[in-house]
């Protein structure tokens, strides 16, 4: 507690002076170190609100990643859109109501879409925000009144007195319960909104989006999967196989974008599609598995997205054909390209790399024929990452492009992306318990 304390202090800087900002910020790392926690305890804050293991380590994350996001160029409107964010983030991950939950997760949809509508490059900001605004909003309605319904039913809404109750819901009403968290991810078929959104969104807005806030719809499937145990065993099948048949089919289109930010948003659909299959198999290891997967992605994706801004703000084009032979220009930048490419498909040491094997040997066990799926998605993660990071640094270099130099802050958000990706691996008894 008194981490995130000091971390929400050192936000208060970011007004002030920078440079004490980034001092305070730097800081954090000596802190990370002395992280304990009871991990199979709720460690109650105030009124509604604690943690536990599965939520603390996600709000360490939004933290971290806000933290990054602030230290970018941005009007002070924007600054203190994405400092509400962070709140709103914040009590959704601490917050042990459903009822909270659900208000908390709806309102966590009001700034990002005001940094797409306000901030966004292009006309067609209006309707990526739209999109993302009523698919959210849609599939909500029906999760709310389910929420009343259980309150009606049971009197309470408190998580760890609902998981007592092993609550059976019929299948069209559970499928409604989880369609809210599916589409937040999003599960393929209702996956629409998100490349809109991310191509329209300011580097920032893209940062939360792909670092956190996909994060809130895997959260959502966690918990609702330890208080409806018995619905979600019944339709496990049928996510998994979505969900692994739409990450292939993504793979595939992430081979044929031509716009790195869509590449980019195009594999958060892939992650988050074994992330969801190894969620419902409702296994410990999957758990823990899928946990580990998204503290890793919204990492990397993050990082990604905002390597991809560096480019785009001195090439002046998102094209993979305008962004060629970067190497040539700044060899120091295409490092930085290459470490997070190869950790967009988990490659060692990264965090993701275990939370992958953990999901895999969750899917496995559950049945042998989903191999194939595992393999052909693992496969293909590595085609396109690496079919990126070798069309934007080697070629023939584009004659009319004026590269800026980078700068040193620059250079420290990205390695502030890489550092805890590559190095929570060697911290490992923070995530078992």
């Amino acid at each position: 507690m008194k981490f995130i304390l000091y971390l929400i202090f050192s936000f208060s800087m970011i007004y002030f002076s920078e440079k004490i900002y980034l001092i305070c910020f730097l800081l954090m790392f000596l802190m990370l170190m002395k992280i304990n926690l009871i991990y199979n305890l709720w460690v109650e804050i105030y009124w509604i609100f604690s943690f536990d293991f599965y939520s603390f380590f996600l709000i360490i994350l939004s933290i971290w990643i806000i933290g990054l996001m602030l230290m970018i160029d941005m009007s002070k409107v924007s600054k203190f859109i994405i400092l509400f964010l962070l709140m709103i983030l914040m009590m959704s991950f601490m917050t042990f109501n459903l009822l909270m939950f659900y208000f908390f997760f709806e309102v966590s949809l009001i700034p990002i879409f005001l940094l797409i509508k306000f901030d966004g490059y292009t006309f067609e900001r209006f309707e990526a925000s739209l999109y993302m605004f009523f698919f959210t909003m849609v599939t909500s309605m029906p999760f709310l009144v389910i929420i009343l319904n259980l309150m009606n039913n049971f009197k309470t809404l408190m998580y760890f007195m609902l998981e007592v109750e092993n609550i059976k819901m019929w299948g069209l009403i559970f499928f409604f319960l989880m369609l809210v968290f599916l589409v937040k991810m999003p599960m393929f078929f209702v996956h629409i909104w998100l490349p809109k959104a991310h191509v329209e969104a300011p580097v920032y807005g893209s940062m939360i989006l792909a670092g956190v806030l996909l994060k809130l719809g895997s959260y959502g499937i966690l918990r609702m999967g330890q208080l409806f145990f018995i619905s979600m065993n019944k339709f496990s099948n049928l996510y998994i196989s979505i969900s692994l048949i739409g990450g292939v089919l993504m793979s595939f289109v992430c081979l044929i974008q031509v716009d790195l930010k869509m590449l980019v948003a195009y594999s958060s659909v892939v992650h988050m599609s074994m992330l969801i299959a190894s969620l419902v198999t409702l296994s410990k290891i999957g758990f823990i598995g899928s946990y580990l997967m998204m503290i890793g992605h919204g990492l990397c994706s993050s990082g990604l997205f905002y390597i991809v801004n560096i480019s785009y703000s001195r090439v002046m084009s998102r094209l993979l054909f305008m962004n060629k032979g970067l190497i040539n220009l700044n060899s120091s930048l295409s490092m930085w390209w290459f470490l997070l490419s190869i950790s967009n498909f988990s490659a060692p040491i990264t965090l993701s790399l275990l939370g992958e094997i953990m999901m895999l040997m969750s899917l496995i066990s559950l049945d042998l024929i989903l191999m194939i799926y595992l393999m052909l998605l693992c496969f293909f993660s590595a085609v396109y990452s690496l079919y990126m990071f070798s069309f934007t640094q080697h070629g023939g270099l584009n004659q009319i492009i004026k590269f800026k130099e980078v700068k040193v802050k620059e250079y420290l958000i990205l390695f502030l992306h890489w550092f805890p990706l590559n190095m929570i691996i060697f911290s490992l008894n923070l995530f078992m318990y």
